[in-house]
């Protein structure tokens, strides 16, 4: 697509989301630019893979919102540190371009995809979470906590972006990136239940995933790396599966 044409496109989808609320102001910024680069570099066939990782995400938790989480995560306006933990390494990818870029974008992001539609849909799960690595109840929101509903839900999101990079990347390719976006979506669940720094609010006496709680108090750290955040998290799984699926070419 021409550039011209592609950073028109990009900032009016940026613009749509920020004027929906899917999108604050920074992240609508790193929206259009990660769209620039998809469009320019691969077209409408990357938009597509693009949108359908954006689109049904966003509505999956906007639309059809569950409990309120007991953790004090980030709201639902997505800011430029999210857009790019789960878009920044799929675009980097085309970017470098080489025979394994198509299917590390596409990987990549079905990776953020499982993700976001495990937290959205887990959210309306009848059963609480459980950690995934000690198995015992924990909180709803709690990073490293899954359900089965909200494993399924991971599926559907995968599978999503998965289909439509099949003009990408064909049948086998598309197999690769739904594996590797569940297994980026396992990882993101392992990293968050162990490294993730973890507060707690002793005013409040509720858990967080922030170092100032919602109520204007300090936290405490209590677990994990202190400055690594959900983002990172995030970041970090996305990376990982883009570099799977670069390898898996």
């Amino acid at each position: 697509m021409a550039p011209a044409s592609a950073l028109l496109l990009a900032i009016a989808v940026s613009l749509l989301a920020w004027r929906a609320g899917a999108l604050g102001r920074s992240g609508a910024l790193a929206a259009a630019g990660i769209g620039l680069l998809v469009l320019t570099t691969t077209g409408w066939p990357g938009g597509l893979v693009l949108m359908a990782f954006f689109l049904p995400s966003s509505a999956v938790s906007r639309l059809w919102p569950g409990r309120a989480p007991a953790i004090d995560a980030k709201g639902d306006r997505r800011d430029a540190w999210q857009v790019l933990a789960n878009g920044g390494f799929p675009a980097l990818a085309l970017t470098l371009g080489g025979p394994g870029a198509l299917l590390a974008f596409a990987a990549g992001l079905t990776a953020a995809a499982a993700d976001t539609w495990a937290t959205a849909v887990g959210a309306h799960s009848a059963s609480p979470p459980r950690h995934i690595f000690r198995g015992e109840v924990v909180p709803a929101g709690t990073s490293g906590g899954m359900t089965p509903l909200g494993t399924g839900g991971a599926l559907v999101g995968a599978a999503l972006v998965a289909v439509s990079a099949l003009p990408l990347v064909g049948w086998r390719g598309a197999v690769g990136a739904l594996l590797i976006g569940m297994g980026g979506m396992l990882l993101d669940s392992a990293l968050g239940a162990s490294v993730q720094g973890r507060f707690h609010c002793d005013r409040c006496g509720l858990s967080s995933e922030r170092r100032m709680h919602r109520c204007g108090q300090a936290t405490r750290s209590v677990g994990g790396i202190p400055w690594l955040s959900n983002d990172g998290v995030n970041a970090l799984a996305s990376l990982a599966a883009t570099a799977a699926g670069w390898a898996a070419s």
